[in-house]
């Protein structure tokens, strides 16, 4: 979505250590720590900017001057304290040192039919919170959130699960919900965050919820400044200086074998090249069907995931707007506003694609990264999850038409808290799964990869390493998660693997 272009091809050594496939936070957070190790690491991706889902796009407002930096995802994130495994592994890498973050004392904002809650990060504060908004439950809520402190891995690591996290591993977020709390608010108020995961309640993995809770209630809330873009660029930074190449607007076009193993990729620039090691950053289906030059190879890592499900996609408007979005009525960084609290409604509208019926998230970027937009102006999106499923085959007037659909929706819902918002638009980009899919590769443009069920979550996704010798997996397709957090801990985990292996 960036306007930059590739550079012109350089001359680029035959023979590498190991070969990435695909810049997203997977790809490079394997490739910086191998490439710390010692290890020659060349990365490849068919865009022109590094980050995957961890990027910028600018975009000029028609007549005038002004340019908008628009983040392409990230709204928050956590676990980037150096006391925490992930902040560690980043610190050890370089990375945590070349970022600046902003932390926050406010989550985010949730508001329903019949609750308005601003969301304190501090976990003690956000417990006393709750038992006083849903007194009769307070003893429920003590347990509950005992519970989700004690499933916490973000210190420790994902290695090996703690009695905590396996108590959560076989039950959803909506049974051990239950379990505490009877308020049937109470579901969709402490699982106000389960569209970051792109899986409904009753069928999310309680103890993946748990992660993503953790990381923000307990490993700091904050934003990278800059956005996902910087986080992108401080691996590729560390690639560099450690000997290794990064090689955007360059698709690897196949992963070559020969005798069963990896012996190296095609690309589209730069044609052969070799390694003994493969990391592929693609999606699962992607990776065994359409890049592997032998997929009966792996023929059981192929039907393994064929077998996950798929997390959700989405739409999102980026709009950049005259004015002080803030002061015109939209004072909250991050907003989720709740339609209903039947949550099988809310994942019906989404699976037959009614986004009228669907709650949504706005964010107001001038709140998270003062500066990104031009003075005066101000950088907002509106999200609502979507099944990518329905806009697999659109020709391309059906695509268009949904699209302005869906655009118009989403503005809408804009212009419930910003008065006269049609006349302040200076720019607005909307996507769609189908640009999900065209950027990442990911099937039906999914958000965060395999759906995270009590039957695929983390430990019982497909492995990082594959049946195929030097062929190994890292991102939101395999081991432990999806999101930012999930696909950086998922490289660094694949790169020990690889250590381990060579």
């Amino acid at each position: 979505m960036d306007g930059a272009r590739p550079r012109a091809a350089r001359r680029l050594d035959e023979a590498w250590d190991v070969i990435v496939v695909g810049a997203g936070l997977g790809g490079l957070s394997a490739a910086a720590s191998l490439a710390r190790s010692g290890r020659r690491v060349a990365v490849f991706d068919q865009h022109v900017v590094a980050g995957g889902y961890a990027h910028r796009f600018l975009r000029k407002a028609r007549g005038t001057r002004q340019v908008y930096d628009f983040d392409v995802a990230l709204h928050m994130t956590g676990d980037l304290r150096a006391d925490r495994w992930l902040g560690g592994r980043l610190a050890e890498v370089g990375v945590l040192g070349r970022i600046r973050t902003r932390t926050f004392a406010e989550a985010y904002r949730t508001r329903g039919p019949a609750h308005d809650l601003v969301v304190p990060t501090d976990v003690d504060a956000y417990e006393a919170l709750l038992a006083r908004t849903f007194p009769a439950e307070a003893r429920g809520v003590r347990d509950l959130f005992a519970l989700f402190r004690a499933a916490d891995l973000g210190s420790a690591g994902f290695d090996e699960a703690s009695a905590g996290a396996r108590a959560l591993m076989g039950r959803t977020l909506a049974e051990v919900i239950a379990a505490h709390v009877r308020d049937e608010r109470f579901l969709i108020v402490f699982g106000t965050l389960w569209p970051y995961l792109g899986t409904p309640p009753r069928a999310l993995c309680a103890m993946t919820f748990a992660q993503m809770w953790a990381s923000y209630h307990l490993g700091g809330c904050c934003y990278v400044e800059g956005g996902g873009q910087s986080l992108a660029d401080a691996f590729v930074a560390v690639i560099v200086e450690n000997g290794g190449r990064v090689e955007l607007g360059c698709a690897v076009e196949r992963i070559v074998t020969h005798a069963g193993r990896v012996v190296g990729v095609e690309t589209s620039r730069h044609g052969a090249l070799r390694a003994p090691v493969v990391v592929s950053n693609a999606s699962g289906l992607a990776t065994f069907e359409a890049l592997l030059d032998e997929p009966a190879l792996a023929t059981s890592d192929r039907w393994a995931m064929k077998a996950m499900p798929v997390s959700a996609s989405a739409h999102e408007a980026y709009v950049g707007l005259e004015g002080d979005a803030t002061a015109l009525g939209l004072p909250d960084r991050l907003l989720f506003d709740v339609r209903s609290y039947d949550v099988d409604a809310e994942w019906a509208a989404v699976t037959r694609g009614d986004l009228t019926a669907q709650s949504h998230v706005v964010a107001n970027h001038n709140l998270s990264d003062p500066g990104r937009a031009p003075p005066g102006r101000s950088i907002l999106n509106v999200i609502a999850l979507a099944n990518g499923g329905l806009w697999r085959d659109l020709d391309e007037v059906e695509y268009r038409r949904r699209k302005r659909e869906v655009e118009r929706c989403l503005l809408d819902r804009l212009a419930a808290y910003i008065p006269a918002l049609e006349r302040r638009i200076e720019v607005c980009e909307t996507g769609t799964p189908r640009t999900m899919t065209r950027y990442s590769w990911n099937t039906d443009g999914a958000l965060y990869g395999v759906a995270a069920t009590p039957d695929s979550h983390s430990y019982k996704r497909p492995r990082p390493r594959t049946q195929v010798p030097g062929l190994y997996l890292a991102g939101a397709w395999t081991f432990p998660a999806g999101g930012f957090v999930g696909a950086m801990v998922s490289g660094f985990h694949t790169a020990d693997l690889v250590r381990a292996d060579l």
